[in-house]
């Protein structure tokens, strides 16, 4: 899809008011049905091999995304030697230990617990910058990360003291903790390629390679394992692979290249809200008061993480595009 606007600084685009409600619509919808994938996740986790699930869902996300997008890789620069081996690195961490973890880690954990968790991932995507890049922040942004940590501790230690002096941690929210940090090195780390390469291409060839990395572990767990499928389950697998990696995937680089890698960040951040709300409604789930403060924290962590960086580092700090999602997955 090839739009009209003018290129600005910090991954932004200028549109009109209509090119603005088309991207806002698609990256909502998007939004649902990444929110819609946790719940998904935890409905299904279990009946299937964690290796199989996956590698099914990246299949059938390929099957989907690439007739949808495959006129613009032709016409794309293409990735040379050195480029495909950075690519290959991108697929392990965005797409085969983000998917396995997520899928072992919905078997221990809950839908709103995974959505703040995933929240998350810009404070620690920014801590990677600064880690791996120098990048400076402000002080609203290192305030942010700190803030979000903390909200992610309460939620981890289910807001006691004592599971905190005695490390007792839900052994499903350090999985999901290393699904978001997974994603945040992919982020940090796809910086670098995707000012060679567009984010379509890295993000095809990314989840082409992570696929590839899932399939024989994946067909060994579904040859070896004993696992059985109800018409639900198949449901649920189509739903994750199809609409999931698949259309909200397209959908996601839609909005991107209709706005901007900005505000459609900005925009990605409904998703834990909208995990917890379909979390609650259709799993059933309840809110303690901890999970309210952690979301708060989180929430509020995010806002100020989004703060304009005070160098020339603002440009690699503000272009962390969500092209997969992570805990939502």
């Amino acid at each position: 899809m090839e739009v009209s606007t003018t290129p600005t600084k910090e991954g932004t685009k200028q549109s009109s008011p209509k090119i603005r409600i088309k991207a806002y619509s698609v990256l909502i919808i998007s939004s649902i049905l990444y929110a819609g994938n946790v719940i998904a996740g935890k409905l299904i986790a279990g009946h299937v091999p964690s290796a199989g699930l996956s590698a099914l869902r990246g299949v059938l996300g390929l099957l989907i995304i690439v007739p949808l997008t495959w006129s613009r890789v032709k016409t794309s620069a293409k990735p040379g030697r050195k480029d495909l081996f950075q690519l290959f690195v991108l697929g392990f961490f965005g797409i085969t230990l983000a998917y396995l973890t997520f899928i072992i880690g919905m078997k221990y954990s809950s839908g709103t617990n995974a959505s703040i968790i995933s929240a998350t991932s810009p404070a620690l995507t920014n801590t990677l910058l600064v880690i791996g890049f120098k990048a400076k922040l402000n002080k609203l942004q290192f305030l942010g990360i700190v803030t979000s940590f903390l909200g992610l501790l309460i939620v981890f230690t289910e807001g006691s003291l004592h599971h905190l002096l005695t490390l007792k941690l839900g052994i499903g929210d350090i999985i999901l903790f290393i699904n978001v940090s997974s994603m945040a090195i992919f982020y940090v780390l796809g910086q670098k390629i995707m000012e060679k390469l567009s984010s379509l291409v890295t993000s095809i060839y990314a989840l082409a390679f992570g696929t590839i990395l899932l399939v024989p572990p994946g067909v060994w767990q579904l040859t070896n394992t004993p696992w059985h499928l109800t018409l639900f389950d198949i449901l649920l697998i189509i739903y994750m692979g199809c609409f999931v990696t698949g259309f909200a995937f397209f959908l996601n680089l839609v909005g991107i290249n209709l706005i901007g890698s900005g505000q459609a960040t900005i925009l990605s951040n409904l998703q834990p809200v909208l995990t917890i709300i379909l979390s609650v409604f259709i799993l059933g789930e309840s809110l303690s008061s901890y999970h309210w403060v952690g979301f708060i924290l989180v929430i509020f962590g995010i806002i100020l993480s989004l703060a304009k960086p005070e160098q020339s580092t603002k440009k690699l700090c503000s272009a962390v595009i969500p092209i997969v999602p992570t805990a939502k997955r």
